[in-house]
C-alpha cells in the first residue's frame, strides 16, 4: 500500500528539521516512483499529507482493552511531541488547513464515538464540539513547535473529554 510506504518516506524527509517547501517531485524521487503513479493515488502533496495523518490518528487512537479515553489521547500527544517537526512540516507545507480541519476533526470525533459506543448513550453533538476543541488545541500546540508542556495540553484535552462522558442533560 503506497500510503504506508509514503508515511515512512515522509517521516524520513520531514522529521529532522523545519522544511519550508516539499514537492511532489521530491517525494517521487525519495519514493523511486514517477509522478504518474503518485497522481493515481493522490490529488496533490496536501492529499498525501492528509492520507498519512489519517493513518496516524487511526493507529494512535485505537483503543486497547481497559484503556481510558484520556490515555489514548495522551499517547497521541506523546507521539506528536516525539515527531513534532514531521507534523509541523506537513501542516505548514500544506498551507490550506480547511481540508485538514474537516477530515482530521471527523477522525477525532469518530475515535471518540468508537470509545463511547460500548459505554452507553452519548451526544453526537457533544462529541463534535469536543473533537473541534481538541483539534484546535493540538493544532496550536503543533504550530508552536510543541513548546507548551505536554501536561498542560493534556489537561485541556482531558477537561473536554470529561464533557463527553457526562450524561446529557435534558432541558
Amino acid at each position: 500500500m503506497l500510503t504506508i510506504r509514503a508515511e515512512k518516506i515522509l517521516k524520513q524527509c520531514l522529521s529532522e528539521q523545519i522544511v519550508h517547501k516539499y514537492t511532489v517531485l521530491e517525494f517521487c524521487q525519495a519514493a523511486s516512483i514517477n509522478r504518474g503513479v503518485f497522481y493515481q493515488y493522490y490529488r496533490n502533496i496536501s492529499d498525501l499529507f492528509l492520507s498519512v495523518m489519517i493513518i496516524e490518528i487511526r493507529r494512535t487512537l485505537r483503543s486497547t482493552k481497559n484503556e481510558s479515553i484520556g490515555k489514548m489521547f495522551y499517547r497521541m500527544l506523546i507521539k506528536i511531541r516525539e515527531n513534532k517537526f514531521f507534523y509541523l512540516n506537513m501542516l505548514t507545507i500544506a498551507k490550506d488547513l480547511r481540508e485538514f480541519y474537516q477530515v482530521l476533526n471527523k477522525e477525532l470525533a469518530h475515535a471518540i464515538e468508537l470509545y463511547m459506543r460500548p459505554r452507553g448513550a452519548f451526544s453526537v453533538r457533544k462529541i463534535e464540539l469536543v473533537s473541534n476543541g481538541i483539534y484546535a488545541i493540538v493544532l496550536n500546540w503543533v504550530l508552536n513547535e510543541c513548546k507548551n508542556d505536554i501536561r498542560d495540553i493534556y489537561q485541556c484535552i482531558y477537561l473536554l473529554l470529561k464533557q463527553v462522558e457526562e450524561p446529557t442533560k435534558q432541558f
